[in-house]
């Protein structure tokens, strides 16, 4: 039976085109089970790599934005520059009229620090200010680590000229300025007046150019807050002095009348002494 069977089959051959066929059949239906296998490696690969990315550009962008140290531009006009850590500035901020007409024309956002405060400086309207001999105070606020910040602030000032001066406070000055409604400058400038005048408020330097607030600190400085004061006690510890002399030259000049008097009665004792002399002679 078995014979029979094989014998039936032998005859029977496969046609080539078929085989071809079959052959390309399973190996497409290979590569599309691979593909169905591998696409989700694929898919979470490329998922990952998207999210990375978003996720740097996002900290690389919260990261250029985020303000790490500040510059005011104080003279009667107040501004401030909001600087990132490579310098440049991230926004600017006025905190008085004249110094939103003198930045409202500027386009400071992306410069450097040094050309902003240039660009600022060098404006016709700050120029105004620098002519009639307003004091200019260039403020850092920054970590103590930043020394070639400063360096370069003070070479700012160096360039303006105008009696400018530079000043460096501690970066956590910044938060306490800003609450109250102050640039680092004339916040600055206030706490130093206020070590001499403690009855100075932060509204009477909000409106007070920084010649005005420097003035009254140089005055208590020098002492001159105080000399009045001084003087007056001086002139009253002197007049008691005076009023107390006045005595001792009456006193002076009772002894001397006294004197006198002694001296007048003597000399008639004398006279007198002399005559009786003569008289003891006469009668002799």
């Amino acid at each position: 039976m078995a014979n029979k069977i094989h014998d039936a089959f032998e005859n029977v051959k496969a046609d080539p085109a078929l085989t071809q066929s079959t052959i390309r059949y399973l190996e497409q239906k290979r590569s599309r089970q691979m593909r169905f296998v591998h696409l989700p490696v694929y898919k979470t690969l490329a998922a990952v790599c998207a999210m990375v990315a978003i996720l740097i550009g996002v900290g690389g962008y919260t990261w250029m934005l985020t303000p790490v140290s500040y510059v005011s531009i104080d003279i009667n006009p107040s501004m401030e520059l909001a600087l990132n850590r490579m310098d440049r500035v991230v926004s600017v901020t006025s905190y008085n009229r004249q110094g939103a007409e003198l930045i409202r024309d500027l386009r400071l956002k992306g410069k450097t620090y040094k050309q902003a405060i240039y660009m600022i400086t060098e404006s016709g309207r700050l120029q105004e200010y620098l002519q009639s001999e307003e004091e200019l105070v260039l403020t850092l606020a920054a970590d103590s680590s930043r020394t070639e910040l400063k360096t370069g602030v003070e070479e700012c000032c160096s360039h303006i000229g105008h009696g400018s001066r530079s000043v460096s406070v501690d970066v956590n000055v910044a938060s306490e300025a800003h609450d109250n409604g102050l640039s680092v400058g004339k916040y600055s400038a206030y706490l130093q007046l206020a070590q001499y005048d403690d009855s100075i408020t932060i509204d009477n330097c909000r409106d007070m150019s920084m010649a005005q607030i420097h003035s009254q600190i140089l005055e208590h400085e020098h002492g001159s807050g105080h000399g009045h004061g001084s003087d007056s006690q001086n002139e009253q510890d002197t007049q008691p002095q005076a009023e107390q002399q006045e005595p001792e030259h009456d006193t002076q000049s009772q002894d001397t009348q006294s004197q006198d008097m002694q001296s007048d009665d003597t000399e008639p004792q004398g006279h007198r002494h002399g005559r009786l002399q003569g008289h003891h002679g006469s009668h002799e």
